[in-house]
């Protein structure tokens, strides 16, 4: 991987600077990966945190390389993007559960939403996530929901009601595992 390409921005760093963040790149990476991993409880989320730390590192070299403890430097830059991930997190999964919660009524017309298969890929084959999500977000009616599985509106109306709650209590306790 060529850590002066990340992000698709091209950091211009003379050869030393280019050096010596490779050095703490190769000593600093498993140590960096396995904290982020151990605190995110993800990998794709643990390596994209180290992947940012990284570039924040390029765009601010100077006061990296000049910083007296530079892998004390890296490590807290580390933790400001894990703690930024995990509040990212948070309201990506209020937005959700609000969006479990919400009344059709109530929620006005071209109201802007997240992509929230994006953040919650890991939900994405959930058969509970993509019913709820016809509903709360793709806007489809319980009848049209219904005829899509073969079932009665109510049958469906109860099966949306346990997804909910299934859902929001999975989101609760990824919620508590980020705290």
């Amino acid at each position: 991987m060529d850590i002066f390409l990340l992000g698709g921005e091209d950091m211009e760093l003379d050869d030393n600077q280019r050096r010596a963040i490779e050095e703490l790149f190769q000593d600093m990476l498993y140590r960096m990966s396995t904290y982020a991993q151990n605190t995110l409880h993800d990998r794709s989320l643990a390596e994209e945190a180290v992947q940012d730390t990284f570039r924040i590192a390029c765009t601010r070299a100077d006061k990296l390389l000049s910083s007296p403890n530079s892998k004390g430097w890296l490590l807290n830059t580390l933790k400001y993007v894990i703690k930024n991930t995990i509040r990212s997190r948070a309201y990506l999964n209020s937005i959700v559960i609000s969006s479990v919660d919400f009344d059709e009524n109530i929620i006005s017309i071209g109201a802007d939403t997240p992509d929230v298969d994006f953040f919650y890929s890991d939900l994405a084959n959930n058969e509970d996530y993509k019913l709820v999500k016809k509903v709360a977000l793709d806007k489809y009616s319980m009848l049209e929901v219904a005829q899509e599985l073969g079932i009665s509106v109510e049958a469906c109306k109860k099966r949306v009601q346990r997804a909910k709650k299934r859902l929001k209590n999975r989101f609760k306790e990824n919620r508590k595992q980020l705290k």
